[in-house]
C-alpha cells in the first residue's frame, strides 16, 4: 500500500509531505499503521471533503492512500477530524516528522 501524506498549517504554520510505502516499513510499525487504518474506518469517516482550516493552531491533513485495488483520498483538519481517525493522524504527522529529520 502506498500512503502520501500532508500536514500543513498551525502557528508555525508547517508544512510536512511524506510518502510510505508500508511493505518498505518494519514490520511493527507497519502493524501499528494496519491497526491505526482499521480503527479509523477511513472510507465511513464522516469527514471527506476539502475543509479551510479555522483557527491560528490548526492542522490540515490530506491523506491519499492506493493499493492494487483502489485508490482513495480523504483530507480533514483537527477541527473536522472523527475521533476515531485522530490517532491515525497523529502516526502518520510523527512519521513525517520524523523522515523530515533524516533527510
Amino acid at each position: 500500500m502506498h500512503i502520501k501524506f500532508s500536514c500543513t498549517g498551525g502557528f508555525a504554520n508547517l508544512d510536512l509531505n511524506c510518502q510510505i510505502d508500508t511493505d518498505e516499513l518494519p514490520k511493527e510499525q507497519n502493524e501499528e499503521l494496519q491497526t491505526l487504518m482499521m480503527t479509523a474506518d477511513l472510507p465511513n469517516a464522516a469527514e471527506s471533503k476539502k475543509v479551510k482550516v479555522q483557527g491560528f493552531d490548526s492542522f490540515s491533513y490530506q491523506l491519499d492512500i492506493a493499493d492494487e485495488k483502489k485508490k482513495q483520498s480523504f483530507s480533514f483538519s483537527d477541527i473536522t477530524a472523527p475521533e476515531g481517525v485522530r490517532p491515525l493522524l497523529d502516526y502518520l504527522r510523527n512519521l513525517a516528522i520524523e523522515k523530515k529529520m533524516a533527510e
